[in-house]
């Protein structure tokens, strides 16, 4: 059994990672202690975050000593993943310049998506084309999917250290691989069975085994390679899950953490989990906490949660909780400084905000508070003033469609993504598998969300996705 540390420097989804390496039977300990550092075998350094704020913390818990100490010195097995991974570079250009660890010749910047009409931040899963011969993509067939939630991306000066290869916009460094050193943008933790794999391989590379061979190239990745999402929608009200009409009646749906567990299993591509009463009631986000602990313990995919965030402490405790993203409604509205707040610690990958819209005499209005309270507020005009506060996505729901089997409403969506250049998730109303395809072809969402359809429809994600590759579209 392998001892793993995992660096815990106040950035990210450190309880789903310890959660993966757990189910592969690893000894896992979750630290900032230098000394517990020199006592494991492996170590990993996780992150959602902002470049800046990974490196402030690291430096003031003296980790960047250590884990240079560790790595390059001891030359222990060390993994960086996502944020981890872009730490290794000399520099990154995330909210200005900041000097990273250096321990890779490399540059961290922003995509460059203005002629590509793709969006700012990529939140997905992708393809990733290994280097023949690589040891973190051992076992995997053809080009692998995983799943990216990111704005910036690795430029490297030394080629002959690129694991593998993904595209958007343009080809990009999905990992990397200098010695004992490795690194992955995307999350494997969160990637179901090939992340798994990946993490399994890390487990077992010993130093002196094969580096990643000096000939083999990377085979072409397409630009198609990027995948729409179908996302299943959990609502949590008390200790059960239900589902509303128009955000009003509600029916029991099942229990917290069996049914994520289904759709788990059903290979959804995303799941999104509120507690739809936590604003409302002024609980805060302790119950949310703990039940996205109880599904991250079980499911390998990737989550949003959702309900009752108020302040950027609380988006820590649930990223730490094993969340991806964070979805902020009542409390951007209220106060959108939060948006800009949270982005600004946390990177805007991880930040959506969540719309919830209304027809009123004919007028789309944003509503908060579960539906109950009009803010006078127009959803374009709102999801753009979002989007530049540092939303990284947005969740666009339908008030008027939750529930009813009615279809997206097709003219909302579509006017908010034309509006913005971050993904737009389009939610509510969904009844066919034609629903969800016009959202993307007609809507321009880059997401599809649905619950009533999976809950009471003879549909899961696997049935819907083969409808939606029948339809021309690219999934997973």
């Amino acid at each position: 059994m392998s001892r793993i540390a995992i660096v815990d420097y106040g950035m990210g989804n450190l309880y789903s990672v310890a959660k993966a390496f757990e189910a592969l039977h690893a000894e896992v300990t979750v630290t900032d202690n230098p000394e517990e550092l020199r006592a494991a075998e492996r170590i990993v350094l996780p992150g959602v975050g902002a470049f800046g704020e990974g490196m402030r913390n690291l430096k003031e818990r003296g980790l960047d000593k250590a884990l240079a100490e560790e790595a390059l010195v001891r030359a222990k097995p060390f993994l960086g993943i996502c944020l981890g991974m872009q730490l290794l570079a000399r520099e990154g250009l995330e909210h200005g310049h900041h000097q990273g660890l250096g321990w890779l010749k490399a540059t961290v910047r922003p995509f460059n998506v203005q002629q590509t009409g793709l969006r700012e931040i990529q939140i997905g899963w992708n393809e990733v084309a290994p280097r023949p011969g690589s040891p973190l993509f051992a076992g995997l067939q053809g080009t692998p999917s995983f799943y990216f939630v990111h704005g910036y991306h690795l430029v490297s000066d030394e080629p002959a250290t690129v694991a593998g290869l993904s595209h958007y916009g343009g080809r990009f460094i999905a990992a990397v691989q200098q010695d004992n050193v490795f690194g992955v943008q995307f999350h494997p933790e969160k990637s179901q069975e090939p992340g798994l794999t990946v993490l399994k391989n890390f487990l077992r590379w010993r130093p002196g085994m094969p580096q990643i061979p000096d000939t083999g190239g990377i085979k072409d990745v397409s630009s198609a390679s990027f995948k729409i999402r179908v996302i299943p929608t959990l609502l949590l009200e008390g200790s059960r899950l239900v589902k509303t009409i128009r955000f009003d009646r509600r029916r029991d749906v099942g229990d917290p953490v069996k049914a994520p567990m289904v759709y788990d299993a059903q290979l959804a591509d995303e799941l999104i989990y509120l507690d739809i009463t936590a604003t409302r009631e002024g609980r805060g986000v302790d119950r949310l906490v703990e039940a996205i602990r109880r599904v991250t313990g079980e499911c390998f995919m990737p989550l949003t949660a959702g309900g009752g965030i108020c302040s950027v402490e609380d988006v820590r405790r649930l990223l730490k909780a094993g969340a991806d993203k964070v979805s902020i409604n009542s409390a951007a509205v209220d106060r959108p400084e939060l948006i800009r707040e949270a982005a600004g610690t946390f990177g805007r990958q991880c930040i959506v905000v969540s719309i919830d819209v209304r027809k009123v005499n004919g007028t789309y209005e944003v509503f908060t508070q579960g539906g109950r309270r009009a803010t006078g507020l127009e959803p374009v005009r709102w999801a753009r003033q979002a989007a530049e506060a540092g939303a990284g996505e947005i969740l666009l729901t339908s008030i008027d469609r939750d529930g009813t089997f009615e279809g997206y409403d097709l003219e909302l969506v579509r006017s908010v993504a034309q509006a913005v250049n971050v993904p737009v998730i389009a939610s509510g109303g969904a009844a066919s598998m034609r629903d969800l395809a016009e959202a993307v072809t007609e809507g321009r969402a880059s997401a599809v969300a649905a619950a009533s359809l999976f809950h009471f429809r003879d549909l899961s994600p696997i049935k819907v996705k083969a409808g939606l590759k029948r339809a021309g579209l690219s999934v997973r």
